[in-house]
């Protein structure tokens, strides 16, 4: 599909990239109050399940859509830093944008940067899922090398992750184990279940129940619904802002 065959007011606006550079930045925001509230004893640590599961994804998707818009120049400082703390050493947004772009072309084929999550059973391909932050820093640094940009974000998020950890002490598992499942789930189902269907590989729309549908979009955002229902016209053409997927097919 190119961009003629799609009305122009389905493609994506530089309007879209405030809104979801200012979206990924409240997700993130909210993250870490929760973490905050939990760790002065105003909630349970244990509540931080229910709002990682809940915000993780929403973060993730209006990171990936801020990927098709905004180079990393063209967004903040914070923004370009990517500092949901998963591990230690990860990328940061020029990477990832990378990544991504590179999955767009060589989708679902050897020369696919994410390749590693769609290989083998469905267990081992939420393995991977669960690993993307590692196996993305490590095959980046083998595949890319290391420049000064890469090292100084590198070493800065891995400076906060160590003040997060001493912060939160005790909580700090009741943060980790939560985001961490959170980002894997959500990988598995944007990669593995949209980019597989048996042994066959490629793009896959993903259908739901009328009541599967608005509980999802409930939960994880009508945009999110929108990029899963619609998987495969986001491949077709990424400049569709997603909000618009559905009336563009």
């Amino acid at each position: 599909m190119n961009h003629s065959a799609v009305p122009a007011a389905h493609l994506t606006t530089q309007t879209d990239a405030v809104r979801y550079r200012t979206l990924s930045l409240v997700w993130l925001a909210l993250i870490y109050l929760h973490v905050v509230i939990a760790l002065v004893g105003w909630a349970p640590s244990w509540s931080l399940i229910f709002s990682m599961g809940a915000l993780v994804p929403r973060w993730m998707l209006s990171i990936h859509e801020l990927f098709h818009i905004s180079n990393d120049r063209e967004v903040d400082p914070l923004t370009r830093l990517l500092p949901l703390l998963l591990t230690p050493f990860q990328l940061g947004y020029r990477e990832h944008r990378n990544i991504h772009f590179r999955h767009h072309r060589y989708m679902a084929t050897p020369l696919d940067p994410e390749y590693f999550q769609l290989r083998g059973s469905k267990l081992w391909g939420f393995i991977n899922a669960l690993t993307v932050p590692e196996q993305s820093f490590f095959r980046w640094i083998i595949q890319q090398g290391m420049d000064a940009e890469l090292i100084r974000g590198m070493l800065l998020r891995l400076a906060v992750f160590v003040l997060l950890v001493v912060v939160s002490e005790s909580i700090f598992l009741w943060y980790w184990l939560p985001i961490r499942l959170a980002y894997g789930i959500s990988s598995f189902s944007f990669f593995y279940c949209l980019h597989r269907r048996g042994k066959s590989y490629g793009v896959y729309p993903q259908k739901f129940s009328r009541r599967a549908a608005w509980l999802f979009a409930l939960f994880f955002g009508h945009d999110s619904l929108m990029a899963t229902c619609h998987h495969d016209l986001h491949h077709a053409n990424p400049a569709i802002a997603v909000r618009h997927l559905a009336a563009s097919r």
